[in-house]
């Protein structure tokens, strides 16, 4: 075959192919060569018949960037002005591309000077983000420095179109009077007041901070109190819990409400389109009851009359993705912006709740004496002479206090022991110089089993042969039990008992009143109808020695969670100094307390909650930038270094604010990233208010 000769390129814009003119071969110039046209207009350029009435609309689009958490003005056509209306969500054309945003307003005109730019279009059937949805949103990015976006994402779930067809019949059901149990909450100082409180609409918000009573069913309480709103006319309630196991304790308690079809629940673990359809049940009226976990505090309830948060210091509770908000603090924003009741309500009592309590910005609701003589558990605390009377009992993590209690309360039914952590041995270090042991990407080495070899808890390698960096040692020791381990060794000291392994991973919601042993992490333990024989609560001192502010409040309320489960008078053993003040909390059953000690000891040192505290995280040179742009007085802690798996060069500082510049400080420090982020080669500054690592 002949060699392909190569094709000849036009010469200039009309020019020749093969050495042929124009005049020569027209045909051929047309097909390699057009006469250039006007460039064709784009959608947005194609003028449009703009609404009549209030043709501009402000917009929050969905952006990722700090300086683009603002309002923009785009014009509302004529065809989309019905739906283009306030907490609509529409589509608009930002920078060349399609994205999406809510509309926040809808104005006669804008403040944009020259030609807006029209709405693409509107997304779905009806307005999802309410006025008053609106305004709890704005404020809870206002108060943690974060994005309008950032928190829009959790208030308003992603769209499901065939979700958003159901048919929705506005709920009518009433209670039965009989539902309110005031009877309950005469077991409280103060319950029988709040009760009447609640049953009776006022024109003030009713607030209280609940510590729940020992042998007590919380889930029922609970209960009693959102009957109190259901037996009107009207209102609606929202329950807030951590996680999916209590969301379902309190369906079982809403069995009436359940039946009536008026309940709806919000978690985590819906699928998209329930989740949706659930949501948009709640937006048309369909629902006077929502129980969920964190997000569902957001819910757009018509007429909301009651917000109940179930045990405010869990850590389910806090979103771990910015900006960080909490669910009972959006609660109490969202109590202060529609004049909505609140309860907040814990095993024990968090600090901030006391200090609502000792502003007078919320009552407290606590067990009464004659309760506490009925139902309290009798609490014992190790010292150190018990520790060491048996020694080999100390060995195998149960004192010999602990297990002769633990003995007799088998005969008569079922022993809760509550342990820190789960797993086998959560943490290794070296036999020799007692250097924790690490994996080479620096994450801790843990055990399984018995027979497994070592690995790594960040990225899963073996380490078989594991050299310790520091001594050269080879020998592990354990630093920490889990609950698996702690099973293994209280079956061997106590042969032919039944033990039950509850934890995160596999959680036993119950178990019969029949002598067992349960071992159990914190927020996972079983209820038992009548109540455990006897608690023992391990590993208390290594609880209270971790290296956190929260760490005596976290542990008081773990302690006190396991503990109410107890049958009235029942033993309960802590291995911790009967010193301690959270031991002393224990034993007299006086959360409260601690928790105005503990609220005083900060005020004192000038932590938080007395002050207003922001963690800055990122490069020091740009930390300083950012603090450096905060007006109100301030001090700035560090920065220091704050290795993570991520990032181990990044550093963090805390900036410590009195509480009356709390609000101006979060807004400066808005304003700041918003600055930093518009600059093209800034490195960002993550911002976290009100750290809980600290």
């Amino acid at each position: 075959m002949g060699e392909r000769r190569p094709r000849r390129r036009a010469q200039g814009r009309c020019g020749a192919l093969t050495g042929l003119s124009g005049a020569d071969a027209p045909d051929q110039l047309v097909l390699v060569s057009r006469p250039k046209s006007r460039a064709s207009k784009t959608r947005s350029d194609v003028p449009v018949e703009l609404a009549g009435v209030d043709p501009v609309v402000q917009v929050m689009i969905d952006a990722q960037v700090p300086h683009l958490d603002r309002v923009f003005d785009y014009a509302v056509p004529a065809a989309l002005s019905d739906g283009a209306v306030v907490g609509a969500r529409v589509r608009v054309r930002f920078a060349g591309r399609l994205v999406d945003g809510f509309v926040v307003a809808r104005l006669a005109a804008g403040e944009h000077a020259g030609g807006l730019k029209p709405l693409e279009r509107v997304i779905g059937s009806e307005p999802v983000l309410t006025e008053e949805t609106l305004a709890l949103v704005a404020e809870v990015a206002d108060r943690q420095a974060g994005t309008f976006s950032d928190v829009v994402r959790a208030a308003v779930p992603p769209r499901h179109a065939r979700a958003e067809g159901i048919s929705v019949d506005p709920t009518t059901w009433v209670a039965p009077g009989d539902s309110v149990a005031s009877d309950r909450w005469d077991a409280y100082e103060n319950g029988r007041a709040l009760v009447q409180r609640l049953s009776t609409p006022s024109e003030g918000a009713t607030r209280a901070a609940w510590s729940a009573a020992p042998a007590t069913s919380w889930s029922a309480d609970l209960a009693a109190l959102a009957g109190c709103v259901l037996a009107q006319e009207t209102g609606g309630v929202i329950i807030v819990v951590p996680d999916a196991a209590d969301v379902d304790r309190c369906l079982a308690e809403l069995a009436d409400a359940r039946a009536a079809g008026t309940v709806a629940t919000l978690t985590a673990d819906q699928g998209p389109e329930r989740r949706y359809r659930e949501f948009v049940r709640i937006l048309r009226g369909g629902a006077r009851v929502v129980v969920g976990t964190r997000g569902s505090v957001f819910a757009p309830v018509p007429d909301l009359r009651l917000i109940i948060v179930w045990d405010d210091g869990d850590d389910a509770l806090a979103d771990p993705q910015a900006p960080y908000w909490h669910a009972r603090d959006v609660a109490a924003l969202r109590s202060h912006l529609s004049g909505c009741d609140l309860v907040v309500g814990s095993p024990a009592r968090s600090v901030i709740t006391q200090q609502w309590c000792e502003s007078g910005w919320a009552r407290t609701v606590e067990p009464s004496r004659a309760t506490l003589a009925q139902r309290a558990p009798a609490v014992r605390a190790l010292a150190a002479e018990d520790a060491a009377r048996d020694e080999a009992a100390a060995a195998a993590r149960i004192p010999h206090t602990a297990w002769e209690a633990a003995s007799k309360a088998l005969r008569t039914g079922p022993v809760l022991v509550q342990v820190a952590r789960r797993g086998y041995l959560p943490v290794l270090s070296c036999q020799s110089c007692r250097e924790v042991a690490r994996c080479a990407c620096g994450g801790p080495l843990e055990l399984g089993s018995a027979d497994a070899v070592p690995h790594c808890a960040w990225c899963g390698a073996l380490a078989g042969a594991w050299v310790c960096p520091a001594c050269g040692g080879r020998r592990l020791r354990a630093v920490s039990v889990g609950a698996e381990r702690t099973a293994e060794e209280i079956g061997r000291a106590f042969p032919g008992v039944p033990v039950i392994s509850s934890h995160g991973g596999h959680m036993v919601a119950h178990v019969p009143d029949e002598p067992c042993i349960v071992v159990a992490t914190p927020g996972a333990e079983p209820a038992c109808d009548s109540g455990y024989a006897a608690v023992l609560i391990l590993d208390a001192r290594a609880q209270l020695q971790r290296p956190y502010l929260d760490a005596p409040e976290d542990a008081a309320r773990r302690w006190f969670a396991a503990a109410r489960l107890a049958a009235p008078r029942a033993r309960v053993i802590v291995t911790a100094d009967n010193a301690l003040a959270p031991v002393q909390a224990l034993v007299r059953w006086d959360a409260p307390w601690l928790a105005a000690r503990e609220l005083r000891e900060r005020a004192t040192a000038g932590l938080p909650p007395a002050t207003r505290m922001a963690a800055l995280l990122g490069e020091p040179s740009d930390i300083a930038e950012v603090a450096a742009a905060v007006a109100v007085p301030h001090r700035l802690l560090g920065p220091v270094p704050a290795p993570d798996r991520v990032d181990p060069h990044r550093h963090r500082g805390l900036i410590v604010v009195d509480r009356e510049h709390a609000v101006e400080l979060s807004r400066q420090l808005r304003a700041a990233t918003a600055t930093r982020s518009a600059r093209a080669k800034s490195r960002p500054v993550h911002v976290r208010m009100d750290p809980r690592d600290v």
